[in-house]
């Protein structure tokens, strides 16, 4: 006699008390020195004009937050607590906006899948651009354009990437394009009138790093080779050389592919794979590929599952257990260790794969 299924609303229950667990222990440790703080904190409370006074490797939105934040009476401290704060907000925002558009299911698997990623959850910013990009493609599942575009412009203002997801379809996307337009353009002005266009030459080459960052398709396999070349750079560990025009130029090359992606899944009303396919693409075509960016995959890890691709949803769980496993021995990664390397390498193929085939599967279906 088969077993009944767990209901979707228990693995929803249980997961979401996990998340609740692990936000808890990142907001008692929030105040505690930390990288990623540290230097959200320097951009936020630093004096001068950002961009150039001074260099910031983050979109307008995201500098906006954080001299907001910076302001709070409790200086270092309050800052902590508030950006773990406002990533319990997107952790909300990203759930509620699953369940909208797809439902409980698609909002479990998400809750679920993330679990091995919740300490990077919580101690980074990228749930902000997340949130954003689900609430936009919500916005598209459920008919509300001006969602889709506002929501749209925003994820990009935080991260750059939710903007190569371009759900276009129908006489709505008229009305989507022009608020996307509106806001895209209210957030542009304010940029331009901070920084000018060196801002953007920042955000895009990571403050001028020169280096492949070692867990991207190409500094994984540099690192694998033995390089002597590893340090810290720009904030994160890199290796090799590489330069602002190549990072530009691999962005200029992943776009068409990721454009094409999210406008394919949308006509297909594979929504979730033409995000896997685009998103994936652009991270491996990178030379950054943090370990927190896997956070990216999974609202739409969550809609394929939903939407029938459940292989294309278990690669997308497979690559967020071995960020984990490589996030858990990044100081075997930084001394070389064969078994750490490897991890990286493999997680690495498994996002080319996923790219690979979500690519291939939507090139396949018949309009």
């Amino acid at each position: 006699m088969l077993r009944p299924r767990v209901a979707p609303i228990w693995i929803l229950a249980v997961a979401l008390g996990i998340h609740a667990i692990l936000f808890a222990i990142s907001a008692v440790h929030s105040p505690t020195p930390a990288g990623d703080f540290d230097r959200y904190y320097e951009i936020g409370s630093t004096a001068g004009r950002p961009y150039v006074d001074y260099q910031v490797e983050h979109p307008i939105g995201t500098l906006l937050v954080f001299k907001t934040l910076a302001q709070l009476p409790g200086g270092r401290a309050s800052f902590g607590l508030g950006v773990v704060v406002l990533d319990l907000i997107a952790d909300a925002i990203i759930v509620a906006s699953l369940v909208w558009g797809w439902g409980l299911v698609a909002a479990a698997y998400f809750a679920a899948a993330l679990i091995p990623v919740l300490g990077l959850f919580f101690n980074r910013i990228d749930a902000w651009s997340t949130a954003a990009a689900i609430l936009a493609v919500a916005g598209w599942k459920r008919k509300s354009p001006l969602t889709l575009g506002a929501a749209l412009a925003i994820g990009g203002a935080f991260k750059l990437w939710p903007l190569v997801l371009v759900p276009w379809r129908d006489r709505r996307s008229l009305v989507a394009l022009a608020a996307f337009a509106a806001t895209a353009a209210a957030l542009a002005g304010t940029a331009l009138w901070i920084a000018g266009v060196n801002g953007v030459m920042q955000v895009l080459t990571f403050r001028g790093a020169t280096g492949w960052q070692i867990e991207s398709l190409v500094g994984s396999v540099v690192h694998l080779a033995g390089s002597p070349t590893l340090r810290m750079e720009s904030g994160s560990w890199r290796i090799g050389a590489t330069s602002g025009p190549v990072s530009i130029a691999m962005f200029l090359a992943a776009a068409p592919i990721c454009f094409w992606s999210s406008w394919r899944g949308a006509r297909l009303n594979r929504v979730g794979a033409g995000w896997l396919a685009s998103v994936s693409a652009l991270m491996l075509l990178s030379a950054l590929l943090s370990a927190q960016f896997v956070i990216w995959l999974a609202p739409a890890g969550a809609i394929a599952w939903e939407e029938g691709d459940k292989r294309l949803a278990l690669l997308t769980a497979l690559s967020i257990v071995l960020t984990e496993a490589l996030w858990n021995s990044y100081e075997s990664v930084l001394s070389g260790e064969l078994r750490a390397l490897l991890i990286v390498v493999v997680r690495n193929l498994v996002l080319v794969v996923l790219a690979v085939s979500t690519i291939v599967r939507l090139s396949e279906q018949p309009a």
